[in-house]
């Protein structure tokens, strides 16, 4: 049996009293696994990362990471993560990528920059360190985010709505690098999403759909193939996926 990485039983999360933004939501996430968390705008995904970051405090239930009780958990460098909207924040910032990959860096633990661009897909990673944030395109953007989450080698990936800024000729190859970092790397995985057609060729990756409450947990393919995207978004809703490459999950 895999360590388990990350267990949520019965996480509650109300930042109003008598309103949740999260409700009796409980998963597992194993050792190498990928985890999508899918569901509509204000469903309560990127409240559940940040309760698994320590940036809002449960209402009720319990997290556990590596094992460890959230309130006792010290090894932040196992966790890397790349929240909402970094990019709205950051890419007007004046200052170069080797200068926030460096600000990034823990020291005895961080990996090159060089080598952490290429394992993100710059093949120019010394012209691309010298770049400014601003004038990267949306997708490189969502690239160096990743890398600057990826330096410290962390064993559990929190991404948060990664492809918001990329365009949608982007999306796929976006989320098929994500898919490689965890398949090649090891990395436990989990992305937070709105896009069901960006990640349904990718059918036996774990998802857990989430309106408030939790309304679904299991493969991508079994989802697809149940009436679970019309509970959770009020509609029916039309999947779009492509043929998987040879060894794409």
């Amino acid at each position: 049996m895999t360590e388990i990485v990350v267990r949520v039983r019965d996480l509650s999360v109300s930042y109003v009293r008598g309103s949740y933004a999260v409700k009796g939501v409980s998963f597992e996430v194993h050792r190498g696994e990928l985890l999508y968390i899918l569901g509509p705008n204000g469903a309560g995904k990127s409240t559940i990362l940040k309760a698994l970051i320590g940036a809002v405090k449960p209402s009720s239930g319990t997290i556990e990471l590596f094992g460890t009780p959230i309130e006792r958990f010290r090894e932040w460098w196992r966790i890397g993560y790349v929240p909402q909207n970094a990019q709205a924040q950051l890419s007007r910032t004046p200052v170069s990528v080797e200068e926030v990959l460096r600000a990034s860096r823990i020291p005895g633990r961080a990996m090159d920059a060089k080598e952490v661009l290429r394992l993100v897909g710059f093949a120019e990673p010394v012209e691309v360190l010298r770049r400014p944030l601003f004038q990267l395109s949306g997708g490189q953007f969502q690239r160096v985010l990743l890398a600057m989450a990826l330096i410290n080698a962390p064993q559990l990936l929190l991404l948060d709505e990664p492809t918001a800024y990329i365009d949608i000729t982007g999306v796929s190859e976006f989320i098929r690098l994500i898919n490689e970092l965890n398949r090649e790397m090891g990395t436990t995985v989990i992305t937070v999403t709105h896009d069901v057609s960006a990640i349904t060729a990718h059918r036996s990756s774990m998802v857990l759909c989430v309106n408030r409450d939790r309304s679904f947990f299991g493969t991508i393919g079994e989802l697809v193939a149940s009436e679970e995207l019309c509970n959770v978004y009020g509609f029916h809703v039309l999947t779009l996926g492509h043929v998987p490459e040879s060894g794409e999950k």
